[in-house]
């Protein structure tokens, strides 16, 4: 196992917004040591880890890069964004620009530029890695109840599955109709798919409309509009019956409400925000800053 550095301190900015009755407040670093300065580097995506009690961020590195350079990594920090290990595993293990992960007790998997990392926790280390074949932008990931796992192909239109137990891989759905998939979220029986919207130039990030936030049966495959053109949707999380959405290019943090369709402003003035956790034990939603290299930790609170 790599040793741990000491952990270092961050300064807190507490900083509240009110939101009709319901008072919401998101933390961020004001005074970053050297060392989290150097931690984050296009952060994109928090995870919680309850055994061990800290957060995981996955970071791009080199800016906002999609390059195939091994200079990405995950950094490690405690429940309250202190910084425990910034270059927790990544940096040696070749990792190019970890994004979007999901994480089990004993494994996190984090998706890369040509496939996905399986990490033992525990042992810090890459025990297993799953290529995806014709992979264009391999952005997020989501797992089933059985295991098996979900892999959005940003460029790709298309979602791999990673099947439990034999980690048989495949092109699970290919279609325009996924238009631009991006965050991922499971639920019982479906997966919620946050759409970036359907792109006017191929192989760039512009859309001839906004995203929809769309769900897939996992039986039959059938893609069902939940909600029509919500925005540049990056990364998606639940917290008791809302979904908490950033729209990247627009800079916001949104709550939608699936069975009123509608679609509330929670933060805006946001500097590229990405892949939303939520941790109910907490009761804290963690995402990151692509503009600004931090990671904001969100109350929500009784807005469940």
């Amino acid at each position: 196992m790599k040793r741990t550095p000491k952990m270092k301190k961050l300064n807190i900015t507490l900083v509240c917004a009110l939101l009709g009755n319901t008072l919401f407040s998101f933390a961020l670093a004001t005074e970053p040591t050297q060392e989290v300065q150097q931690a984050y580097d296009a952060p994109d995506q928090a995870v919680w880890h309850s055994p061990s009690k800290t957060w995981f961020v996955s970071n791009l590195g080199g800016g906002i890069s999609l390059e195939k350079d091994n200079n990405g990594w995950i950094t490690r920090t405690d429940a309250q964004g202190n910084v425990i290990d910034p270059f927790w595993i990544g940096k040696e293990e070749g990792m190019h620009a970890p994004s979007g992960m999901i994480i089990t007790d004993q494994y996190l998997y984090a998706c890369d530029r040509e496939g996905v990392h399986q990490i033992d926790i525990e042992k810090q280390e890459i025990t297993a890695f799953y290529s995806l074949p014709g992979g264009e932008f391999i952005n997020d990931i989501a797992m089933a109840e059985n295991g098996d796992l979900y892999v959005s192909d940003f460029f790709g239109n298309r979602i791999y599955k990673i099947s439990a137990g034999s980690r048989a891989v495949e092109i699970w759905l290919e279609t325009e109709d996924l238009l631009t998939p991006d965050g991922l979220y499971m639920e019982e029986g479906r997966l919620i798919v946050a759409a970036w919207g359907p792109l006017s130039k191929p192989g760039t990030f512009e859309t001839s409309r906004p995203g929809d936030l769309l769900s897939i049966d996992l039986k039959t495959r059938k893609i069902t509009t939940l909600v029509s053109q919500v925005g540049n949707l990056e990364g998606i999380t639940k917290a008791g019956k809302y979904y908490y959405i950033t729209d990247w290019a627009s800079g916001k943090l949104l709550k939608v409400d699936p069975k009123k369709k509608s679609v509330t402003t929670i933060l805006a003035g946001l500097s590229h925000p990405t892949d939303p956790c939520y941790s109910e034990e907490l009761g804290v939603l963690a995402f990151p800053q692509h503009g600004t290299n931090q990671v904001l930790f969100f109350n929500v609170g009784e807005s469940k």
